[in-house]
């Protein structure tokens, strides 16, 4: 089977999905081509064969999500939509996929209709619904951006799957477990020795998008005057370690560090929260402000009190000292309430079984179709 990915480049968490889901798929043999631009073509540039295509641009001095700003400076876009379509329709063409994964990259969905797509996103509209009840923000933008996605979708028949914390089941959405990527099954002890930690210390890490790059300046100025080690994890900043702060860039192994520590500070991604519930570590989310996707995220985590969540737009760095050490002494509490959760992280086997599973129909639909003379 050969198959297309073509995946948002914005940040590192869609790109550490569909690497689960492809190594599933590539346990049956199944022959891969990513396109991406940004993070995600940094990402597979050396697992998989890649071809560059142009993403949308985002506002680069803003610590919040605006649509409306990434639209003004997007105007462009349809000009580089009109590139990739080319660019995809040649690649299509030279390796005659039989199935398109499209993660939150819609435009194949408009292309190539012979061939199966299928849509992978973890915007849970059942999760938006309760969310809308309690809340006033309704992201009306960002949602009718999203429901076109879906509907067509729908329109062509091609699987909508969406990675959960919750467990639905509909006939519209084909809902999954969250995917992770392959969990540490080394002791804390054996971790410890490997890492040369001498404590657990308190794991410090933001994506690969600039919103929280502010953000993360001012935190890693706080860190010497707080109680406690941090290990601080980066793509572009780099600081200089202290007695109490590592600096490291990002490593395959993180989640090694992740299940030795004693907490995380991070954003709201949807992949960095399910690992952190698989190993059951307590957060401090600090999603990235009207960013429906984050919000959502952290919208859950608090409910269930599993995480802290701040959620606004600027902080002192007093308020930050504050909110840290005020984390630091709830982690006892979030422990135990990550305890009480159960949740399955088989979601990439999942996704693989239904996609496996949409391609046997097709080519037994293909081979009606021809046998009809249709």
């Amino acid at each position: 089977m050969k198959v297309v990915s073509v995946i948002t480049g914005i940040g590192y968490g869609h790109a550490i999905r569909q690497a689960a889901i492809l190594k599933e798929l590539e346990k049956n043999g199944a022959e891969i081509v990513v396109a991406s631009y940004g993070n995600a073509l940094e990402y597979f540039n050396h697992v998989y064969s890649t071809l560059e295509i142009e993403g949308p641009k985002l506002p680069e001095k803003n610590s919040e999500f605006s649509m409306i700003k990434t639209i003004m400076i997007n105007l462009k876009i349809p000009l580089s939509y009109l590139k990739n379509y080319f660019r995809l329709k040649r690649l299509f063409k030279v390796f005659n996929p039989e199935v398109i994964i499209c993660d939150f990259e819609p435009l194949p969905l408009y292309m190539e209709k012979k061939r199966k797509h299928i849509l992978v996103f973890n915007f849970d509209p059942l999760q938006y619904k309760e969310y809308i009840k309690e809340n006033k923000k309704r992201y009306r933008l960002q949602g009718k951006y999203v429901s076109m996605i879906y509907n067509k979708a729908r329109k062509i028949s091609a699987p909508i799957i969406i990675p959960s914390f919750e467990k639905h089941q509909t006939k519209e959405y084909q809902f999954i477990n969250p995917i992770t990527r392959k969990l540490p099954k080394a002791s804390q002890k054996e971790l410890l020795e490997k890492l040369e930690l001498k404590k657990p210390p308190i794991i410090i890490m933001f994506g690969g998008s600039h919103f929280s790059t502010e953000l993360l300046y001012k935190i890693q100025d706080i860190l010497p005057d707080i109680e406690g080690d941090f290990v601080v994890f980066t793509y572009k900043l780099s600081g200089k370690s202290h007695d109490n702060v590592t600096f490291l860039p990002f490593k395959e192994n993180f989640l090694e560090y992740l299940k030795v520590s004693r907490g995380i500070i991070t954003q709201a991604g949807h992949c960095t929260l399910s690992e952190c519930i698989a190993l059951k570590k307590p957060s401090l989310l600090f999603p990235i402000p009207n960013f429906m996707e984050q919000e959502l995220n952290a919208y859950y985590a608090k409910n269930q009190k599993i995480s802290m969540v701040e959620n606004k737009k600027d902080f002192t760095k007093q308020e930050l000292v504050s909110i840290i050490k005020s984390f630091i002494e709830s982690i006892p509490e979030l422990k135990e309430n990550l305890e009480k959760i159960e949740m399955e992280t088989d979601g990439a086997e999942q996704a693989a079984t239904i996609i496996n599973k949409s391609i046997l129909t097709k080519q037994e639909l293909d081979k009606q179709h021809k046998s009809l003379g249709l």
